[in-house]
């Protein structure tokens, strides 16, 4: 613009200075321009690390948040005298909120920037804990109330997060930042698992409610001071190279219906929906896992509660090595020119689906607790290299539109979740069967068919799957047809 050097030459105006001079007198040497490059790529990316490492932060406390309902339930439903209905029903609450925001979250996220809506999520939620006993005393329908908007203020920070990494990783930070994300979301359980049930039964279930409530509510403060939604010199000129890259659709013709075709484009693209399918396999395996394996353990392998929640912690604390290990050797594996981005993404998503499927077969052939909890170590484990499979490729398939597609994504990756423990009903029910026996083989099948949804995800996700955003390469193909 006509303005932009007066706006370029001001901080020079403001910087000059004499030259300085030696002892001898002559002058000294100034910082060049390749010093000061250099001086503020280091700082900005050690900002960038910051700001990943906060988002991740963010994904263990909202998980934990989230987690936490299961094991406050046992004595909620105790004292209030919950039936096993209302129980699920409570259960389900969260989820029933949280479904119907992930795209207007993504929407305001890629608009507004994903810093306020984390921050309005984390609030929500203390809140929600907070509130707990009291909604609680006050019926079971209030309660639910409760929880549902709990999960429908929560709903909008996952694609709001993503939209946020991608704003500071690029590069091999990109691989990085996602496995941390992944690493986040285990720590997040680990933390409600371990904590929230010793808490309950030494200072009530009360006082744990609110424990979790005000740590989350300390979290949003430092995020309120600290988070930002990204690198502050690069906002303006993202908003400039959008307007440049879609002239053929709101700037030319502001029209609500070619936007609406727009982002079915978008989100109808291969690449986009070979991510929307490995989300989903994904989510399909890790619900069936954690609503049906104490039910298992409990059932068939006659392991006592307190053995079961031993053991089944022991899975999620090899995701959260795995995963934390697996964000170092991904941004190496970059950064060294050992893999493409796009070999990444295709070598961690089949590692992790092909790993969980060899660990559910091998857990379908074990009759003991504790060798079936070594299976599920190899599925957690591996699994978490998902971040830096189609995790991080979500950060890829779209520069101007992330919210709407990782929104999306993950609607039809909670339709899975909520598909999984339905159709593992259906399978150990189908028969009939009674006997001890019977039931075990019922197990073994499923065991199978959850090990053969993983193969389905590699032969969907790997041959599919890209790293250039589809909305730049649509932008790119519209500015030519309009040039001709």
């Amino acid at each position: 613009s006509k303005d932009a050097p007066a706006l370029s030459a001001a901080p020079l105006v403001a910087n000059a200075h004499v030259p300085s001079r030696t002892a001898s007198g002559a002058p000294a040497a100034q910082p060049g321009p390749e010093s000061e490059e250099h001086a503020a790529g280091a700082q900005s990316e050690t900002e960038a690390l910051l700001q990943v490492r906060l988002l991740a932060v963010a994904r263990a406390v909202f998980q934990m948040t989230r987690i936490c309902m299961g094991p406050l339930m046992v004595d909620m439903a105790s004292e209030h005298g919950y039936t096993a209905e209302q129980k699920g029903l409570l259960l389900s609450a969260f989820a029933g909120g949280y479904a119907l925001t992930q795209i207007a979250g993504g929407l305001a996220a890629d608009r507004f920037g994903g810093a306020p809506v984390i921050f309005v999520g984390l609030l929500s939620s203390a809140l929600s804990l907070l509130l707990l006993p009291f909604a609680a005393g006050a019926g079971f329908l209030r309660l639910w109330w409760l929880l549902w908007a709990m999960g429908f203020m929560q709903g909008p920070t996952y694609p709001a997060q993503l939209v946020s990494t991608a704003k500071w990783s690029m590069g091999s930070l990109r691989s990085y930042a996602s496995a941390l994300g992944a690493a986040g979301s285990t720590s997040g359980s680990l933390l409600a698992l371990g904590l929230t049930a010793p808490l309950a039964s030494r200072c009530g279930w009360h006082n744990a409610a609110a424990a979790m409530g005000l740590a989350t509510l300390v979290f949003g403060a430092v995020w309120a001071a600290v988070g930002r939604s990204s690198p502050a010199l690069t906002v303006a000129s993202d908003v400039a190279r959008e307007a440049e890259a879609s002239p053929a659709f709101e700037k030319v013709t502001g029209s609500m219906r070619v936007s609406f075709a727009r982002y079915v484009r978008i989100l109808l693209a291969r690449p986009v929906l070979a991510v929307f399918s490995a989300h989903s396999v994904h989510n399909f395996v890790r619900y069936f896992l954690m609503a049906w394996m104490p039910t298992y353990y409990s059932e068939v392998l006659g392991a006592s509660p307190d053995a079961s929640a031993i053991l089944l912690l022991i899975p999620e604390l090899m995701g959260l090595l795995v995963s934390i290990g697996s964000a170092h050797l991904g941004r190496y594996l970059q950064s060294s020119a050992t893999l493409t981005a796009l070999d990444s993404r295709r070598v961690f998503a089949s590692t992790a689906f092909l790993g969980a499927a060899v660990g559910l077969w091998m857990a379908s052939e074990m009759a003991t607790a504790k060798s079936v909890t070594a299976c599920l170590c190899l599925v957690q484990g591996l699994a978490t290299l998902q971040g830096l499979g189609y995790g991080a490729n979500y950060l890829d398939v779209s520069k101007y539109n992330g919210g709407v597609v990782t929104g999306v994504g993950n609607t039809v990756a909670t339709g899975a979740s909520f598909l999984a423990p339905i159709f593992a009903s259906w399978v150990l029910s189908s028969d009939g069967a009674d006997s001890a026996r019977a039931r075990a083989e019922d197990w073994r099948r499923l065991f199978l068919a959850f090990a053969a949804s993983n193969l389905v995800g590699v032969a969907i996700f790997v041959p599919f799957c890209s790293v250039t955003p589809v909305d730049v390469v649509e932008s790119g193909a519209q500015g030519k047809a309009k040039e001709q």
